[in-house]
């Protein structure tokens, strides 16, 4: 714009004007210089931002990458780890299988052995048939049973000897492991006064009485069993004897003092160390 003169009627008016016009520009400018330097400024700080932004957000995507890989990386070595456990666990498995086979090939069937068995047949004096069943261990007889059941029996400790009571005889027989019979029955009774008293008269008088009964093994040597004598009036009273066979001998002072042992019941319990348990009216008492 140019200069008005000096010399112009309205001079200080257009001096007024101009600088009023300057000063107008000058803010104008600064106001403009002022929002290009602002806006400069929030761009460069929207640009450190965003790249700071996309700096974090490539560094999750790099972690994220980062854990799946060695998650991937993880699931196949324990894959692997298990695919060969397995292959070891079937590779066992199979040379298991196979070393049975093997051992199965090589052993030898066991052959169960089928214990032998035989058995006497003996007719009694009575013309009563029993039979004597035996097994056979180690290559020796030993007798297990006597045929049929009604027969009164035991069988001795070591299974070599049998003794048996004929029914209506009332005979004791011995019977060794051969089949081999021995009559070991008390014939008579001599009272104190020396009265005899036969056995068979007496069974003849009253089949009841009982002259020999229930025979049981003490030890190898010596048969317990029970009898009515020596009282022939006592009908409920049962007496305890002991037959030595050793010594073809009969006794029946068997209780502890010294004197006989009888009661209405007689029981046999177990044979032990310390003797044959017998339950006399419910009373126990040991024979040795």
């Amino acid at each position: 714009m140019p200069k008005p003169s000096i010399f112009s009627r309205d001079y200080d008016e257009k001096m007024k004007k101009r600088k009023r016009r300057r000063i107008v520009i000058f803010i104008s400018l600064l106001v403009v210089a002022l929002v290009v330097l602002f806006n400069a400024s929030i761009s460069n700080m929207l640009g450190k931002k965003t790249k700071s932004g996309f700096a974090n957000i490539k560094e999750k995507i790099t972690s994220i990458s980062n854990i799946k890989f060695f998650s991937k990386a993880k699931d196949e070595d324990k894959e692997n780890k298990n695919s060969n456990v397995k292959e070891d666990i079937s590779k066992n498995n199979q040379d298991a299988k196979s070393n049975q086979i093997k051992n199965n090939a090589n052993q030898k069937p066991i052959k169960k052995e089928v214990p032998k068995t035989g058995s006497y047949s003996i007719k009694l004096s009575n013309e009563e048939e029993i039979k004597l069943i035996y097994s056979i261990v180690n290559n020796e007889k030993q007798y297990t049973q006597v045929l049929p059941k009604g027969i009164s029996y035991d069988i001795s400790p070591s299974k070599k000897n049998v003794v048996i009571i004929e029914n209506k005889t009332q005979n004791m027989i011995l019977i060794d492991i051969n089949g081999t019979q021995k009559d070991i029955t008390k014939k008579e009774y001599i009272s104190s006064k020396g009265d005899i008293f036969k056995k068979d008269y007496i069974l003849k008088q009253s089949a009841s009485y009982i002259w020999c009964a229930s025979p049981k093994y003490l030890n190898e040597d010596n048969i317990i069993y029970v009898s009515q004598l020596p009282w022939f009036n006592k009908v409920n009273q049962r007496y305890l004897w002991k037959y030595s066979i050793s010594n073809n001998q009969y006794y029946h002072n068997l209780s502890p003092n010294g004197g006989e042992l009888s009661g209405v019941d007689i029981k046999y319990g177990a044979n032990t160390s310390h003797g044959l348990e017998v339950l006399v009216d419910g009373v126990k008492n040991i024979i040795k």
